[in-house]
C-alpha cells in the first residue's frame, strides 16, 4: 500500500472491538488433523461476532506504518498500530486452540491470516 492510500482507515468499520477490553470466549475442541470442521464452526461465528472474521479471511490487511500528513510529512499511522495488536491478538488466540500437529504447521505464522490460510490449506481439505 502506498502513502497515499494508508489514510483509509477499514479498522473502523469495526468499532465495537476492542483489543484492550475484550476477552474472546473458549472453545471446547482444540483443532487436531481430524475435528477441522467442529473446530471452524465453533471459531468463525466468535470471530463474526466480534467483527474479527475480516482479519482472517485478510478484507482488512495490514497498513502502512506511515501516513503522509496535511503538511506533506510522513507520519505515523495510528491504525497500523491497532491493526498489529488486533492481529496478534487473533493469532495468539487461534494458536492457543491448537493441538500439537496443528500449531507445530503454523508455528511460524505472523499474522492472523497467514495462520488461517496454512490450517485451511492442510485441513479443510481432508474434511
Amino acid at each position: 500500500m502506498n502513502s497515499s492510500t494508508s489514510s483509509v482507515l477499514p479498522m473502523l468499520s469495526t468499532p465495537e472491538f476492542s483489543p484492550a477490553k475484550t476477552h474472546l470466549p473458549d472453545i471446547s475442541i482444540k483443532l487436531a488433523s481430524n475435528n477441522y470442521l467442529l473446530w471452524k464452526a465453533q471459531v468463525i461465528p466468535i470471530l463474526r461476532g466480534h467483527g474479527l472474521l475480516s482479519y482472517v479471511t485478510n478484507d482488512i490487511s495490514c497498513l502502512d506504518s506511515t501516513i503522509t500528513g496535511a503538511d506533506g510529512t510522513l507520519q505515523p499511522n495510528p491504525a497500523a498500530a491497532t491493526w498489529l495488536r488486533t492481529d496478534q491478538l487473533i493469532l495468539g488466540w487461534i494458536n492457543s486452540f491448537l493441538s500439537d500437529g496443528p500449531f507445530s504447521q503454523v508455528i511460524n505464522s505472523e499474522s492472523c491470516h497467514n495462520a488461517w490460510s496454512v490450517l485451511e490449506t492442510l485441513y479443510g481439505s481432508h474434511t
